[in-house]
């Protein structure tokens, strides 16, 4: 008995603990399912209002989220997040409480300013720091339909080719005929014909003698003495006499000193060749010495003094005068021979001063000229390249490139650079010229690839513009903001328009520096070839919008055309 009881105490034991089990079994089933619900329960979704919107147009955008009422949600915010949309206000979120969970709904205005497709990206929603993320959604921005019966619209003018000349070397060759004329006129007047006339006003001029009285007149007649400048006054008053004694005496006076003076006068006498009296010697010697101590030691002499010294000065000229030899006929010649080497000197002093000025203004204009034709061969074979005010205004060239003749015409020429031959991606063999031209003073740039198929690959427009983006990317392109269009041209040539902005590296500049840039692509598919046209400019620039509109209304397709005759 005490057997069988302890066998059955032990099935209880089983049957209890087997209960137990089952309960914590079934416990944690529940817990699962409820842990299971409270992950799940978070849900978030994006909506628009409208997909399809003119510019300027206002989107609603709505983020819907489900979420425990416990839970912490941070909805996106900035105009960074919207990218490449704008924000224009964000409105304040509705709650919505469902039993134990609450639906939040955060509203947004959003726009584009620009025709094209876009994509809303993807938004983050943190849930109690969890991130969670919306779909994108693609918008369409449409222009704003112009009412053409209310407008005057005029037809398209056709292309007028210009033809450029191959060289302006006859300009150059004028401009320099032109500076040799001036020249010669330069010095045939002033080397010749004013030398000519000094001579003769030379010939002309008032002897000494009668010309240092007439100072002596007009000094009288100054107002030197009323206004007591006595320096001034006595500095005329020895110029006089000095100037008078080196013209008819024939010695330095103008340069000597009071005591040199006196002796070279002293020995002109003892020489015989002037038979002055000492006491003329001697009155002049004490008027210059006067002249000395009133310009360097600031005397001031009395009115009596001035006065007196003014009659012996010129009695020293009367004197003088009279004390000289009368010369002789053979003296007169020689004196006269003398005269014409010191006038032949001058003369080729003259020339010689007329012909440095000469030869400095030629080495001036010939060194500019050099200058300016530096300055185009920079602008034309280097990176620095032209300025935005010479791409607008100078003459365009129209010309032709690839073998489906895609004419442009372009401020500049572009330069072919070296072909270059590829493999395209499905493996046919391909043919790639590249044209090119960068102005950096601008700053302008155009880019012209024309790739030929040897055979016709299956290769859509779309997937160039994105090989076209993964090169500007592997180029070091950054930030790069990308919106699509169908494109017709003036012309009527069809193709895809690829445009937007971006950071891009300037890998011809030898700083390789960065700029942000506005590009523009045009792809263009002809026959077996496919024209691709690339052009960047400073982002704002009316000037740079201004080039590409013009360029775009110049491109024409020859073959397309003699298709059409």
């Amino acid at each position: 008995m005490q057997k069988e009881e302890k066998n059955m105490n032990t099935k209880l034991q089983h049957i209890k603990a087997a209960k137990a089990f089952l309960g914590m079994r079934a416990l944690w089933v529940v817990f699962f399912f409820l842990c299971t619900a409270t992950t799940f329960a978070q849900r978030v979704e994006a909506e628009v209002d409208s997909t399809q919107i003119k510019i300027g147009e206002e989107i609603k955008l709505s983020l819907m989220v489900e979420a425990d009422t416990t839970a912490k949600v941070v909805f996106p915010e900035g105009n960074n997040s919207f990218l490449p949309l704008e924000l224009l206000e964000a409105y304040e979120a509705d709650t919505v409480q469902k039993d134990a969970k609450y639906n939040l709904i955060k509203k947004y205005g959003i726009t584009q300013y620009d025709s094209g497709s876009y994509y809303i990206p993807k938004l983050k929603i943190l849930i109690d720091d969890k991130p969670f993320y919306t779909d994108s959604i693609r918008v369409a921005v449409a222009d704003v339909v112009v009412d053409t019966l209310k407008q005057k619209m005029f037809d398209i003018k056709t292309i007028t080719s210009v033809e450029k000349g191959s060289s302006n070397w006859w300009i150059y060759l004028l401009i320099v005929l032109g500076l040799i004329i001036l020249f010669g006129a330069y010095f045939y007047f002033f080397v010749f014909q004013l030398k000519e006339k000094k001579r003769k006003k030379k010939k002309a001029e008032i002897p000494p003698f009668d010309r240092a009285l007439l100072q002596l007149n007009e000094l009288d007649k100054s107002k030197l003495l009323l206004n007591s400048a006595y320096k001034d006054y006595y500095s005329e008053l020895t110029n006089i006499v000095r100037q008078y004694i080196e013209e008819e005496v024939r010695i330095d006076a103008l340069e000597s000193t009071t005591a040199e003076l006196i002796r070279k006068i002293e020995a002109q006498k003892d020489a015989g060749y002037l038979d002055l009296k000492d006491e003329t010697i001697k009155n002049l010697k004490n008027v210059l010495q006067t002249a000395d101590l009133v310009k360097f030691a600031k005397s001031k002499p009395d009115d009596a003094v001035v006065k007196a010294d003014r009659n012996l000065v010129e009695n020293i000229v009367v004197e003088t005068k009279e004390a000289i030899p009368e010369i002789s006929e053979e003296e007169l010649r020689k004196d006269e021979e003398y005269q014409l080497r010191l006038l032949e000197e001058q003369r080729k002093k003259q020339r010689f001063r007329n012909t440095v000025i000469g030869v400095v203004a030629m080495i001036i204009a010939f060194g500019g000229l050099i200058g300016y034709a530096t300055l185009q061969y920079v602008k034309e074979n280097t990176y620095i390249g032209h300025s935005m005010g010479d791409l607008l205004e100078d003459e365009w060239i129209t010309s032709r490139y690839g073998t489906a003749d895609f004419t442009i015409s372009t401020p500049q020429v572009l330069k072919r650079m070296t072909p270059i031959k590829i493999k395209d991606s499905v493996g046919a063999t391909s043919e790639t010229d590249v044209y090119s031209y960068q102005s950096h003073l601008a700053p302008f740039s155009i880019d012209l690839a024309v790739t030929t198929f040897k055979q016709k690959p299956e290769i859509t427009l779309d997937d160039i513009a994105e090989d076209i983006l993964k090169k500007l990317e592997a180029d070091g392109a950054e930030k790069l903001i990308v919106k699509y269009d169908e494109y017709e041209s003036p012309t009527g040539i069809k193709g895809l328009k690829m445009y937007g902005t971006g950071i891009f590296v300037d890998n011809l500049s030898p700083f390789s520096s960065t700029q942000e840039r506005e590009y523009e692509t045009y792809i263009f598919e002809e026959g077996r070839g496919i024209q691709t046209l690339t052009m960047m400019y400073a982002e704002d620039d009316e000037d740079g919008k201004e080039l590409v509109k013009r360029i775009l209304s110049s491109i024409t397709l020859i073959e397309e055309q003699n298709n059409d005759r």
